[in-house]
């Protein structure tokens, strides 16, 4: 399977309870010696060279070897945990590949949320501007932040984005994870500049009046505008709409979140094209803006009810060391009983990861559809993921996911070498959108397809 490692905000709450459970709470952590930091960054190295399948898709080792080499002169000196975490998840970033990540370790985040004060606002990014998207106790609802303690908010951005992994330079992906809670702005904020008693806030009002106030630091609990944790009752959808449009949506290829629903993605879709068939119905619109991926197969499954003539999924699979075969998704592949054949749009987003981008890809490389949305979270090109190893530092005790297998899609050469698949239309959301639960991107793929 291939999806997300569990957001943040997850990870934060199971930890709120074990503290409330035990009522134990670490301490955290003294400076760490120069030597304990560089055998840990030394294990990270070797672990990642000798499994990371990916690790020179879009720098090569050369390259890739500069950067281990500079985060390494840096362990000259004793740091705490968040120190060296800044230096591992740089290199991390520079690998470009958005399965691989890095987590502080289990102890000092629930340190961090019992005991730390943070930004007390969760921010909304969108492009180089940032939001209160909900009325606090100090601001409207839609107010810009222009600045924190004299620093551009859109400076600020690039540089906690400098810490986020995604796929080579896609960038969708890390707006999903510090607006959304895998990696949420106000835990990251203090991982790159410390704990503050307070924070000099330089705002713009709704009607256009720039202000200044100055914020106290407040707990993770108490933190305001928090990303919704939402709980999916279903994951798998068809509905018709005037006009005979139909529109899927797929929120996930994952089998084991659908069994969670008692959803069989199979089975969903052999009722649903031989429906869509029944019903002569020639226009659908499939949706994967919220699917982060999950089983190979299940994408390949989906496409050929979409394919018109035979075509290629995987181009090729490997590890560090084999070449795979034998893979389903591998070899020609023929369009499936009840294929559509009528016009289709895609809608995409930053949170289309993994197999979602993989399906995408191969859509958008045979001409199926029109995309519309966001640019996807996951490369046109390919992956590495499948198998990882969950590698803890023994010193640091910080977290690595290190994917295993690197996965080539069978795709036409794109303008870009180290972007997603990027849309026909793109449309991103507004705060006010956003606030007022407008989809301006499905208003504009009803407004196509008729």
């Amino acid at each position: 399977m291939k999806t997300h490692f569990k957001s943040l905000i997850a990870i934060i709450g199971m930890a709120l309870m074990t503290i409330y459970s035990y009522g134990q709470i670490p301490a955290i952590h003294s400076e760490i010696k120069p030597d304990l930091l560089q055998k840990d960054f030394r294990v990270l190295q070797d672990s990642l060279q000798s499994i990371h399948a990916g690790l020179y898709r879009y720098k090569t080792k050369e390259e890739m070897d500069a950067v281990f080499d500079k985060a390494y002169r840096q362990l000259d000196h004793p740091m705490n945990e968040t120190d060296f975490f800044n230096i591992v998840s740089h290199v991390i970033s520079s690998i470009g590949d958005g399965h691989t990540e890095c987590f502080l370790s289990k102890d000092y985040i629930n340190s961090l949320i019992a005991n730390v004060k943070i930004f007390p606002i969760q921010p909304r990014f969108i492009d180089d501007k940032a939001y209160i998207p909900c009325d606090t106790k100090e601001f409207q609802a839609g107010t810009e932040i222009i600045s924190i303690d004299n620093k551009p908010i859109d400076m600020i951005r690039k540089e906690l984005f400098s810490m986020l992994s995604s796929d080579g330079s896609i960038e969708t992906e890390k707006y999903v994870k510090i607006n959304d809670g895998h990696d949420p702005f106000s835990y990251l904020f203090y991982v790159r500049y410390g704990e503050k008693a307070d924070f000099k806030l330089s705002y713009k009002t709704a009607s256009g009046q720039i202000a200044e106030k100055t914020l106290p630091a407040a707990l993770f609990n108490d933190m305001e505008c928090p990303p919704v944790r939402t709980n999916v009752n279903k994951y798998l959808s068809l509905e018709y709409k005037q006009d005979g449009v139909a529109v899927m949506t797929l929120k996930t290829f994952a089998n084991e979140l659908m069994d969670r629903t008692k959803e069989n993605f199979e089975s969903f879709l052999a009722k649903s094209f031989k429906e869509l068939r029944d019903k002569k119905i020639e226009k659908l619109i499939i949706d994967l803006r919220e699917n982060g991926g999950g089983e190979d197969t299940n994408g390949l499954l989906l496409y050929r009810y979409l394919a018109n003539k035979p075509f290629k999924y995987y181009d090729s699979l490997k590890t560090t060391r084999n070449i795979i075969i034998g893979h389903p998704n591998l070899g020609l592949q023929q369009p499936g009983e009840n294929n559509f054949n009528g016009k289709i749009e895609f809608l995409i987003g930053g949170k289309s990861f993994s197999g979602a981008a993989e399906f995408s890809a191969i859509a958008k490389s045979n001409e199926r559809g029109i995309f519309i949305g966001e640019e996807t979270g996951g490369g046109y090109y390919g992956n590495t993921s499948g198998h990882k190893i969950a590698l803890e530092l023994p010193n640091t005790k910080i977290r690595v996911n290190i994917p295993m297998i690197k996965y080539v899609m069978s795709v036409r050469q794109s303008k870009y070498k180290d972007r997603g698949i990027i849309p026909d239309y793109v449309v991103v959301l507004s705060i006010n959108d956003y606030m007022q639960h407008k989809d301006p991107q499905m208003d504009l793929a009803m407004k196509l397809i008729k």
